[in-house]
């Protein structure tokens, strides 16, 4: 996506479900198929589905022979502001290195304490965001500090910076809950006779499948499963370290009738940054609750530091009082006046 979005840029990646609908000029994250989650703007929209080109590309992904993009493939959306995307120079790059060292350390401590990675406190991961929210308010706080050749121009509010870095935080703590959860759904094939296949048993019978849960950041997660009467799982709440990947065996019930039937399972998905146990009693009360307890804190702390780092002066203000105190004499000069 360059040059919009640098290679080690970081941006706000909303989901779908708070942006709405699509249109022409979104910078939209895609599952494609066969490469991913793909990042690349709408350019067009026809009868098929969107056309999406990446920036620098000379022709569109469609062009190249790849299926028109859908609604349902869309997971996110960038966040703009107009026709700019919020960016934050260099915070990808920075965020894999603190990952990569957060990561080093957790497993130091926990090979010297003996404890289980995956079990490790969330405090050394809620560091870990504030301090990515640290670099990007210092970042922008660095590029709006007025040098010696600016001239008189408007200054930026600091509560203006505070706010967006608080929202850009939340949003990536919101994407990271958000987005991998959902529903899955599951097939098992009733037949008689029944084939040695996969899923595939004979009316009434029950099949073994694997259901999988990834967690592609470096901040540990709780996910807890729902299913209906016809699904069992080995497990309804597993905690997974980041970068790895846990399969929860399932057991899918074929009804007495021949046919394809699909089990769901519904996953919601938290980052661990609270005890288990009270992540297990705020889902009993509601499964939304456990989000709010987790984003709104990191919201408050995202808020106060980004105070804290930004100041309470714009940049007109901080010009305005250098030259006051330039234009103040100094103790030499006073000395020459009383003479």
């Amino acid at each position: 996506m360059e040059p919009t979005i640098e290679p080690g840029d970081g941006f706000v990646a909303v989901p779908t479900a708070i942006t709405g609908e699509t249109t022409p000029g979104d910078i939209v994250i895609y599952q494609s198929t066969g490469e991913g989650l793909v990042t690349h703007r709408v350019v067009d929209e026809t009868p098929a589905g969107y056309v999406t080109r990446g920036d620098a590309n000379p022709v569109t992904d469609q062009d190249g022979g790849d299926p028109h993009v859908t609604e349902e493939d869309i997971v996110a959306k960038a966040l703009q502001v107009g026709d700019t995307v919020v960016t934050v120079p260099g915070l990808g790059t920075a965020a894999a290195a603190i990952g990569g060292s957060v990561n080093t350390v957790q497993l130091l401590i926990t090979s010297e304490l003996g404890g289980d990675s995956s079990e490790s406190s969330g405090l050394a991961y809620l560091l870990l965001v504030l301090s990515l929210v640290g670099y990007a308010v210092e970042t922008v706080r660095d590029s709006r500090r007025p040098g010696p050749d600016d001239g008189d121009d408007i200054g930026v509010s600091p509560r203006f910076l505070t706010v967006a870095f608080t929202l850009f935080v939340v949003a990536l703590a919101a994407a990271a809950m958000l987005v991998p959860a959902g529903t899955a759904s599951l097939t098992v094939i009733s037949s008689d006779p029944a084939p040695d296949a996969e899923r595939v048993t004979e009316p009434g019978g029950t099949v073994e499948t694997t259901y999988y849960i990834e967690n592609d950041g470096v901040i540990p997660v709780v996910s807890r499963l729902e299913t209906g009467d016809d699904i069992t799982l080995e497990r309804n709440e597993v905690a997974v370290s980041g970068r790895e990947r846990v399969a929860v065996p399932v057991t899918l019930a074929a009804p007495d009738e021949t046919g394809h039937y699909e089990r769901s399972v519904v996953e919601y998905r938290y980052l661990y940054l609270l005890p288990r146990s009270l992540l297990e009693a705020l889902y009993e009360i509601h499964p939304r609750i456990p989000f709010g307890a987790i984003v709104v804190p990191i919201g408050i702390s995202a808020h106060v530091l980004g105070r804290i780092l930004v100041g309470s002066e714009s940049v007109r203000e901080t010009r305005d009082r250098e030259r006051r105190r330039r234009s103040r004499p100094g103790l030499f000069d006073r000395i020459r006046k009383q003479k």
